[in-house]
């Protein structure tokens, strides 16, 4: 058995080379389909499949606050909240707080800015990762003044400190003061992306752990569910603590009073879920829809080879007539066929494979997938091609298979060294696979279309202010030297007259955020006055200098922007957008208005001066976007800053020269997230250019390998008919008339894959509905180009045999027949 099995494979193999056309043919064909499909299941399995580099990840969530009634659905984590439910969710086996922080590291080269994780030290026993080398931190050192202590990231040990072994024990001078090296982390480790180079230890004062502190929720949680627990439980659990803070802090006076009253309107509770679904963010939608789209690629593939191996078979007709013969059983020829059938299959995963590692390394740094995924093959995605390549070799190969062996007549003997069709039931199934391929590359190309057609109308979107010319730069000052407000100020000072007096500057702003930095800051407020029921409204909120508005030439509506003396005078001011006036103050009387940022029994007041357009800040296809209000940031100061120049030249021209100039004020600081605004909002729409231009690809993909598989069922069609068109035109018909015959031929397998695609292509319409922006989930330009283009397609692939029919020599036909 296994001896037959061995001879099998070597004729299999000698037949495959003796005709390499075909051959390679197949496998190129096929390795499109499985390349393109082991592609994007590489993405899903580094995304939701490969284990989280924690100790048993499927026991790690994610707790966040939410307002279920008012404001963001996942918000932050305060101090006080954290500690709540470190201390009292029996459900929790441990509970970690973490924030980002921007550090400055001198070095010899020059200052260099580190993005650290500021995190409690129960983050690491949590994850259940230690150090490998050294120690991560300790409780103790999680508190004001003995927490001068870093764990470093492997990759900043490898490219930063030439992967020392000593590393551990040494002093770095962080930010003009210094930190010791406790430990590095190990090579696989990272949290909550790659973003984070080093960890660093939060430490909270008294004041932060305070009732007054709650809502300031700039910090995530992350935590590990105790044996048993799960998340019905935690959120039991932490909903008792909230309605306990409730009925405690309510009781203290006004303040308490507002507090209870907020919690209550805004349904403010916790949200819970496992951290991979927050790891992963909102992209399984858009891999689902691409593992879909290869999908569909793969059963044109399959349709393509099928027709290529019944015109094979059928030229072998004679061969395996003759096996049948000399006493070969229909088993033993079908396994033959078949064995040959899966060593292309074989070949052409193989193939694929190879393609979709090149493939990974493109989409890797699209911003398809987290910084933290790594895309590549492993052995489940290797798997995956093979086992993806048998079914395959199944799907195209039964039919073909299955016309082959029935065919093992004598009548292929009579028929001598003229090779038939396979007969009527072989050129039906030809015809059939034809239409299958139409129909689902009509069904790719309109989701194309619509996918494109949705991004034209994205990149159409105005973003509310003038992106061109800017360049933009963040800074952080060191906390050593500018510890308080009025050094910060004073510090920003002198970076804003240095920076000014750059050649072709126009203008120079100072913000806390800007647009499509990746941010997204908001808080509470209420209208001054108001006796407003029920939750506050929330708003997107930055603090701006006097020529941010100039800068960005965002235009002023009304009133006035903030002024020099508003900067100098720290003045309590504030400035509106006009969602926010239309929120408001629909009368248009917001100008003098005041806006309370503060408590019942100790208000905030700022007053409004201007009211300004409104500008996007997140997503250019937002259309029910939040309203925007801006603060003084000499009233607000901080130590950390986003700069935006416009100049009249280039603004990759003034990266050096911003550096330089920085420098000329403070050595030690470095300037980091050097971007042009076009690049920010371009990054921005990677979610949606990405999955749009894989998407096309695979259209086209579909729509050559549809025109081919016309072109080559006509083409069959035309050499089994030779024959018959020359009596035909022996007994009188034209050459017109045969190619009008040929052609009517392929216009009804055309009509029946265009009508079969347009069916497809509206149901695809509805499942994109969610991912499209201006148009319809049936929009009708978009169908009528995809059936015009692939229409045009086909019609080519159809006159190609048409003309070559219409050539017949009825003579040559007749001496052949």
């Amino acid at each position: 058995m296994f001896d037959t099995l061995i001879n099998d494979v070597r004729y299999a193999l000698r037949t495959l080379l003796a005709r390499p056309g075909f051959s390679v043919a197949v496998v190129l064909t096929l390795a499109l389909g499985i390349g393109a499909n082991a592609l994007v299941f590489s993405l899903i399995d580094g995304l939701f499949l490969k284990a989280l580099p924690y100790r048993d990840d499927a026991s790690l969530i994610d707790l966040s606050n939410r307002y279920a009634l008012s404001g963001p659905q996942r918000a932050g984590v305060s101090i006080p909240d954290y500690i709540d439910r470190r201390d009292g969710v029996p459900a929790l086996s441990g509970i970690a707080l973490y924030t980002g922080a921007s550090l400055n590291l001198s070095t010899e080269a020059g200052p260099q800015r580190l993005q650290a994780l500021r995190a409690t030290p129960s983050l690491f026993p949590t994850l259940g990762v230690d150090a490998a080398l050294g120690r991560t931190f300790s409780e103790d050192e999680a508190t004001i003044g003995n927490d001068k202590v870093i764990v470093l990231g492997n990759a900043l040990w490898r490219n930063g400190f030439n992967a020392d072994l000593d590393i551990v024990g040494r002093d770095l001078r962080i930010d003009g003061e210094k930190w010791r090296v406790v430990g590095v982390m190990p090579e696989d480790f990272m949290f909550p992306n790659r973003d984070f180079q080093l960890f660093v230890p939060f430490a909270f004062t008294e004041e932060q752990r305070g009732d007054r502190q709650r809502g300031h929720e700039f910090s995530g949680s992350v935590a590990r569910l105790a044996p048993g627990a799960d998340l019905a439980q935690v959120q039991a659990q932490c909903d008792a603590i909230i309605r306990r803070n409730a009925e405690r802090i309510g009781a203290m006076g006004a303040d308490g009073a507002g507090f209870r009253s907020f919690i209550e309107s805004s349904g403010f509770t916790v949200s819970a879920q496992p951290l991979r679904s927050i790891l992963a963010g909102e992209q399984a939608g858009t891999l689902l829809l691409l593992q879909g789209a290869v999908g569909l690629v793969l059963l044109i593939v399959c349709a393509n080879i099928a027709n290529l191996l019944l015109t094979r078979f059928s030229s072998r007709r004679k061969e395996i007539s003759v096996r049948a013969a000399l006493g070969a059983g229909r088993r033993r020829i079908a396994r033959q066929l078949f064995l040959e059938t899966a060593v292309l299959a074989l070949l052409g995963g193989a193939t694929g494979l190879v393609i979709a590692m090149g493939g990974a390394r493109l989409v890797a740094d699209s911003g398809l997938v987290p910084n933290w995924v790594e895309v590549g093959l492993n052995w489940r995605t290797i798997g995956f091609g093979f086992g993806l390549s048998m079914i395959a070799a199944l799907m195209f190969g039964v039919l073909p298979i299955f016309s082959a062996v029935g065919s093992t007549s004598r009548l292929a003997l009579r028929e001598g060294g003229r090779f038939g069709g396979g007969g009527r039931a072989a050129n039906r199934t030809r015809k059939v696979l034809v239409v299958v391929q139409l129909a689902l590359a009509v069904t790719l190309l309109a989701g194309s279309g619509l996918m494109l057609r949705s991004f034209a109308k994205v990149l159409g979107e105005a973003p509310g202010f003038d992106s061109g010319g800017l360049l933009t730069a963040a800074l952080t000052l060191p906390a050593s030297r500018y510890a308080e407000g009025p050094a910060q100020i004073r510090g920003f000072e002198h970076i804003l007259e240095s920076v000014r007096r750059l050649p072709g500057i126009e203008s120079v702003a100072l913000s806390t955020q800007l647009p499509f930095d990746g941010r997204d800051g908001g808080a509470s407020y209420r209208i001054a006055g108001r006796d407003d029921a029920g939750a506050p409204p929330h708003g997107h909120v930055l603090n701006v200098d006097p020529d941010y508005f100039n800068a960005l030439r965002i235009p002023l509506l009304r009133g006035r922007a903030f002024s020099r003396a508003d900067w100098d005078n720290a003045a309590k001011v504030v400035i509106i957008d006009e969602a926010f006036e239309r929120k408001q103050f629909p009368a248009g009387d917001a100008i003098g208005s005041q806006l309370d940022m503060g408590r019942p029994s100790a208000p905030d007041l700022y007053t409004i001066i201007g009211v300004v357009g409104n500008a996007k800040y997140a997503d250019l296809s937002a259309e029910n976007r939040e309203e925007t209000y801006y603060f003084n940031f000499a009233e607000t100061p901080t130590d950390s800053a986003m700069l935006t120049l416009r100049s009249t030249i280039p603004p990759a021209a003034l990266v050096e020269p911003l550096r330089n100039a920085i420098h000329a004020v403070d050595v030690d600081l470095p300037l980091f997230d050097v971007k042009t605004m076009q690049e920010r909002i371009d990054l921005s729409l990677s979610g949606r250019r990405v999955p749009m231009q894989l998407l096309g690809v695979f259209a086209l993909i579909a729509m050559v390998l549809a025109g081919i598989g016309i072109y080559g069922v006509l083409a069959f069609a035309v050499t089994q008919r030779t024959g018959e068109f020359g009596v035909r035109m022996a007994i009188g018909a034209d050459a017109s008339r045969i190619r009008q015959h040929v052609i009517s031929d392929g216009a009804i397998l055309i009509g029946s894959g265009l009508g079969l695609g347009l069916i497809g292509a509206i149901a695809l319409g509805l499942v994109l509905r969610s991912q499209l922006f201006g148009v319809g989930s049936i929009d009708p330009p978009s169908l009528a180009l995809v059936v015009l283009l692939l229409g045009a397609i086909a019609f080519i692939a159809c006159w190609l045999p048409a003309r070559r029919a219409a050539a017949t020599d009825p003579i040559d036909a007749l001496r052949n027949e």
